[in-house]
This record gives structure tokens, C-alpha cells and sequence, in this order.
């Protein structure tokens, strides 16, 4: 996600607009005064929505409904002014960046074309950054006017990409997802899941990476603060979504799994609890091993002028082994089953 090779120049206009939500709220509505007008005829086909608990698999299949070429979505090179896509593509003049590894070192390759979380800025700017407490980010119910206001940014980054379809990946809408079903009833949301130990184990590293990175270079902890990834890393903040779950999950610490596997339990059993609509569930381990099904299903419910292509097999590298209360996976192994009955592909 972070290069580490920012220029003092690139720095600075990061902490400059990113940093300050009153200039970014004042670019926004420079954007909707010189371009709103060229989006209200603006026919939008398929809206997609990605999101999951982090490290389910959501940039991959990100990646591979991008590659399409079908959608819209916010980029690298669309930093740091990414509420003003029209207006940044017509100044930016940053040269195209080589392909390399993302700071997660997981193997995905990102250059400055390559698509982003990032539509999680307009939600901060746009609710001043309510939702996030000093422990914890809360749950929000988006009223018709933000959700409208949200509507005429997807817009925005379509007219500036010339494209007829918005791909987003947050892994933060599972906390205003109701409203995003209300605001979209026509979207696709594509929820992610991953077995929970895997899972529990993969966040965990990323913790203690981001953690040693962040360390080493501030600007990378102010990155991750600027753009609303509260994940892992010094500024970890776990999502408050049951009355009580910051409770138990004080009685461990990040640096075990125990407090990983509740992070996991904690975001499925809120999913399960509310009701699917428009959801659809799909399983890491189904894109990694059965990458065919998935591509098939993807293409009967998305429709787009070019079909999605199938990813390869893939192979996770094993993680290492940390100790946990059996009690506790199994909680997460009973929702795990839970969803995967529910998953919409397999009959």
C-alpha cells in the first residue's frame, strides 16, 4: 500500500490536503461546481462494493474484477487529492511508477495505476471523523443527503475514468453497510470471509509488521491515519460492532491470537446477525482452489461488457504457529460453517 520512497515534496502535499479535511471538504466542492454538471446525465450500469475483514482476499479479487477494464475506481495516482479526481488528472503530471511490491509483502505488485482503498477518505472528510473514538471505530447510519452526496463522487471518478461501472473495496463499510444497502439497492456487495485461523494469523503479521515499519518512518503511521486503515499497526482500532465486544476483547492483547480470533468472530457473527439482501458471500479458500466457480458466479450476477476471467490457483504460504484457547476457535469454526452454507455459488 505504502511506498517507502515518498518525496519531501509527495510528503508534504499528503500532510497538506489529506491532513486537513477543511481543504479537502473545499476541493470536494470545487470538483461538484466544475464537473457536477457533466455527471447528472451520467448513467451508471453496475456499481460493485468489496469488503470483508481485512486480509480475507479482498484486493485480489479487487484486482481481478479491475482487470476487466470495465470499472471505475480510485488509484494511486489519484493521491493525495482524492476528492477532486477531474480536477487532480488534469494537473497531475507525476511520472507512471514501476510495478513493486506493496508494503504488506504478500506478493500483490501496485504501480501509481494501480486501483486502491481509498474511497474511505470521503467518509472521513464527510463525517468529519466521527466514527473514529480513540479505541475504536463505530458503526453509522448514513442519511439520504451524505448518501447522495456519495452518489455524485462515484460519478465524479467514472466521468474522470471515462467509465460506465464503480468498483469499490472497504473493508470499513461493514460499518454503515445498512445504509449502503438502502442508499444502493442495486449495487453489488461481495463479501469476503477466510478460515478463521488462517485469518487470525494473517492479521496478527501484519500487525507486528506494520507495526516495525510505522516505527521506523512516521509518515507511514500518518499514511495509514490520513486514509481511515486503522487495521493493524500502531494505530490499530478494532471495529465496535456488539454491545460489550471491546470487553472481551480487552482481556487479550494484539500481539495474540486469541485477540485476532475475536476480531474474527466479532466482524461474522455482526454479518450473520443482520440480514444478507444484496450480499454475497464468497470464500478465500474458494478463490484460491476453485478460482473457475468463482468466475463463472461473478459473471452471472455482474453484467459487463467483458467477462471476468478466472485467476489462478493459488497457495497460501503457511504461517506460524502461535498458541490460542481451542475454546474461542472453536466459536469461529461454528460461524465459519455458518457462512460457508451460506455462500451463494455452491449448491
Amino acid at each position: 500500500m505504502l511506498k517507502n520512497n515518498y518525496s519531501f515534496l509527495s510528503k508534504l502535499l499528503h500532510r497538506f490536503y489529506l491532513g486537513n479535511p477543511l481543504i479537502s471538504e473545499t476541493s470536494f466542492e470545487m470538483e461538484k461546481a466544475l464537473h457536477g454538471k457533466a455527471t447528472k446525465n451520467l448513467e451508471l450500469n453496475e456499481i460493485v462494493f468489496i469488503s470483508g475483514l481485512a486480509r480475507a482476499g479482498t484486493t485480489a479479487l479487487f484486482n481481478q474484477l479491475y482487470n476487466t477494464n470495465e470499472f471505475a475506481s480510485l488509484k494511486y495516482s489519484d493521491m493525495p487529492f482524492l476528492l477532486m479526481p477531474n480536477g487532480w488528472k488534469k494537473f497531475n503530471r507525476a511520472q507512471k511508477t514501476e510495478m513493486h511490491e506493496r508494503a504488506h509483502q504478500d506478493g500483490i505488485q501496485i504501480s501509481s495505476e494501480s486501483p486502491e482503498a481509498f474511497d474511505e477518505y470521503f467518509w472521513k472528510v464527510l463525517l468529519k471523523n466521527s466514527y473514529i473514538k480513540k479505541e475504536f471505530l463505530v458503526t453509522q447510519s448514513i442519511d439520504d443527503r451524505k448518501l447522495s452526496e456519495y452518489l455524485q463522487y462515484i460519478k465524479l471518478v467514472c466521468l474522470a475514468n471515462g467509465k460506465k461501472n464503480y468498483l469499490s473495496k472497504n473493508n470499513n463499510n461493514i460499518l454503515r453497510l445498512p445504509s449502503i444497502k438502502k442508499g444502493f439497492p442495486n449495487s453489488k456487495i461481495l463479501l469476503l470471509y477466510r478460515n478463521p485461523l488462517d485469518h487470525a494469523k494473517s492479521l496478527m503479521k501484519q500487525h507486528l509488521q506494520f507495526i516495525s515499519i510505522q516505527k521506523k518512518d512516521d509518515f507511514a503511521l500518518s499514511y495509514f491515519n490520513y486514509l481511515g486503515h486503522h487495521e493493524f499497526g500502531l494505530n490499530h482500532k478494532p471495529f465496535y460492532l456488539q454491545e460489550g465486544c471491546m470487553d472481551e476483547l480487552k482481556k487479550f492483547r494484539p500481539d495474540e491470537l486469541n485477540y485476532w480470533l475475536l476480531i474474527w468472530r466479532n466482524y461474522y457473527q455482526f454479518l450473520l446477525d443482520g440480514p444478507v439482501g444484496q450480499t454475497m458471500l464468497i470464500s478465500f479458500d474458494d478463490i484460491c482452489k476453485r478460482p473457475e466457480t468463482i468466475a463463472q458466479f461473478l459473471n452471472s450476477r455482474i453484467k459487463l461488457d467483458s467477462r471476468i476471467q478466472a485467476a489462478d490457483k493459488f497457495e497460501p504460504a503457511p504461517h506460524a504457529d502461535y498458541p490460542y484457547e481451542q475454546s474461542v476457535l472453536d466459536e469461529c469454526n461454528f460461524l465459519y460453517s455458518k457462512l460457508n452454507s451460506k455462500r451463494s455459488y455452491i449448491h
